[in-house]
C-alpha cells in the first residue's frame, strides 16, 4: 500500500470516532441546559419568597366611618334578588334592571316604619329605597313563580322622590315565598300600628306619653284604695283620668 491509501485508511478509522464524540456531546448538552434552566427558575423562586418590597406612603389618609342609615333599625328580613323598573319614558315602556344585590325589611320602632331597602353588590348603590305602606299588595309576575310587581308612590333610590312600578325576581320559588310572607308581615305590622294611631287621634289622645302617665297614676290610686281611703273621691278621679275608646 502506498502512503496515500494508508493516510486515507487511517482516516477512515478516525471518522466513526469523531462521531460517536460529537453524539455524546449533543445528548450531554440538552441535559446541562435543563440543569442550567432549573437553577434558574429555583434562584428566581427563592429570590420572590425573600423579596419583599415595601414602600411607604406619601400620604396616610384617615379612617372614614360612612353612615348607612341603618343603625336605629332592625332587619326583619334579608335575601338576595334581582331588581326592575318599568320604565315609562320610554317609548314604548320596557323593563330596565336596576341591580341585583340583598333586598331587606327594615323595621323602626320608634317610628313604627317598615322600609323596604336594596343595594347592588360591589357599589353598595342603592336601588330601592321605600316604606311599605298599608295599601301595597305585591301581585305575581305574569308566567313566572319567582317573581313579584308593585307600585310605589315615593321612592327614594335616587335621592329624590319618585313614582316607581318595581318587579322583583329571585331565584327559586321557595325564595319569591319567602319575600312574599315577609312583605305581608311588615305590611300588617305597619296597618295595625297606623290605624292604632288613628283610634287615639279620634280619641283627642294622640300623646302616648299622656297615656301612659294616666295610666301609672291609675295604679297608684288604686293602691291608695287599699290603705283605706275614701273610695268615692278615687272613683272620680279615675273617670276623669280614663282613656274612653
Amino acid at each position: 500500500m502506498s502512503e496515500t491509501e494508508k493516510t486515507e485508511a487511517e482516516e477512515g478509522q478516525d471518522k466513526p470516532k469523531d462521531k460517536e464524540d460529537a453524539s455524546k456531546d449533543k445528548e450531554d448538552t440538552p441535559k446541562e441546559e435543563e440543569d442550567t434552566a432549573k437553577d434558574e427558575e429555583a434562584t428566581a423562586e427563592d429570590l420572590n419568597k425573600s423579596h419583599d418590597p415595601y414602600f411607604p406612603p406619601i400620604i396616610t389618609l384617615p379612617e372614614v366611618h360612612v353612615w348607612s342609615g341603618e343603625t336605629d333599625e332592625e332587619e326583619l328580613f334579608k335575601i338576595r334578588a334581582k331588581l326592575y323598573r318599568y320604565a315609562h319614558e320610554c317609548n314604548p315602556p320596557e323593563w330596565k334592571e336596576r341591580g341585583t344585590g340583598d333586598v331587606k325589611l327594615l323595621k323602626h320602632e320608634e317610628n313604627l316604619t317598615v322600609r323596604l331597602l336594596m343595594r347592588r353588590d360591589k357599589t353598595i348603590k342603592v336601588c330601592a329605597n321605600h316604606l311599605i305602606l298599608p295599601w301595597m299588595e305585591l301581585k305575581p309576575n305574569c308566567g313566572s313563580d319567582k317573581a313579584w310587581i308593585w307600585k310605589v308612590q315615593a321612592d327614594y333610590a335616587d335621592n329624590e322622590c319618585k313614582s316607581e312600578t318595581l318587579a322583583i325576581k329571585f331565584s327559586n320559588k321557595e325564595n319569591a315565598q319567602k319575600f312574599e310572607g315577609a312583605f305581608e308581615k311588615a305590611r300588617q305590622w305597619v296597618l295595625e300600628n297606623a290605624a292604632a294611631q288613628i283610634l287615639l287621634e279620634k280619641n283627642g289622645k294622640g300623646d302616648t306619653d299622656t297615656i301612659e302617665g294616666n295610666l301609672k297614676t291609675k295604679e297608684m290610686c288604686e293602691e291608695k284604695s287599699d290603705e283605706g281611703k275614701d273610695d268615692k273621691n278615687l272613683t272620680s278621679k279615675l273617670n276623669e283620668m280614663t282613656v274612653k275608646e
